[in-house]
């Protein structure tokens, strides 16, 4: 099994885990909210059909040729109504993958080694979202895009979860592995995690648009954040 493949399976266990864990508190807290009423119910089953029939005709077409009344049609409901949901292609690329990378990001803190030096923890954690990327190079680039300048008003709130997720656990990597570098360790932290992460982003937009190999990009972010890890320590 390659890295991608590797990186996929992480994904399903990890994702099997955590559902599991919200289902057990569920039951044991036995302070569940009401379920969800009928109209709920109906606008979450149209948007999984959205959300499966675009993914499905993104993979197989790619999304340049995919339209958005081929969704529409595949998720068997109108054109009007797909945009109830989504405001534009863009949007609703976002909407499709923004789960996957939310999950990446969290099997990514979950799987790393802690008894790593840290330097190596904060590799292996963009390592595994370089594999995510790399799974599908064309679908990644406009993910980048829409992520780093929104096509809509409403995407930046569809990420948001994303983001707070990889700067928190950055962020918790760099303060625990160092906290006497810090003086007030939450929020210098947090900044260190922005700064590890612009790098990460920079190099992934040279590496998903071809311009630097694997090698290159990994090497590259290496002595980046070693370069940061030194300031902070400086």
């Amino acid at each position: 099994m390659g890295g991608s493949g590797r990186v996929a399976e992480r994904i399903r266990v990890v994702a099997g885990q955590r559902k599991a864990q919200v289902a057990g508190d569920t039951v044991t807290s036995g302070s569940a909210g009401p379920a969800p009423g009928r109209r709920e119910r109906n606008k979450q089953e149209k948007l999984a059909r959205i959300v499966a029939a675009a993914r499905s005709l993104f993979r197989e077409r790619g999304f340049a040729e995919t339209t958005t009344q081929q969704i529409a049609e595949a998720a068997d409901i109108g054109t009007g109504t797909l945009f109830l949901y989504a405001r534009s292609k863009e949007d609703l690329l976002v909407l499709v993958f923004r789960d996957e990378m939310l999950e990446t990001a969290r099997t990514a803190f979950a799987t790393v080694d802690r008894t790593a030096p840290l330097l190596d923890q904060l590799v292996q954690v963009f390592t595994t979202m370089l594999d995510y990327h790399e799974e599908d190079p064309a679908i990644a680039r406009i993910l980048l895009r829409e992520v780093a300048i929104p096509n809509a008003a409403g995407t930046p709130t569809d990420i948001s979860e994303l983001l707070d997720v990889i700067f928190s656990g950055l962020a918790d990597l760099v303060a625990t592995a160092r906290p006497s570098d810090l003086v007030d360790a939450r929020a210098a932290a947090l900044l260190v995690a922005e700064n590890l992460f612009a790098n990460y982003y920079l190099g992934l937009l040279a590496r998903i648009g071809g311009r630097i190999t694997r090698k290159q990009f990994l090497d590259r972010l290496r002595r980046l954040i070693a370069i940061t890890l030194d300031g902070v320590a400086g």
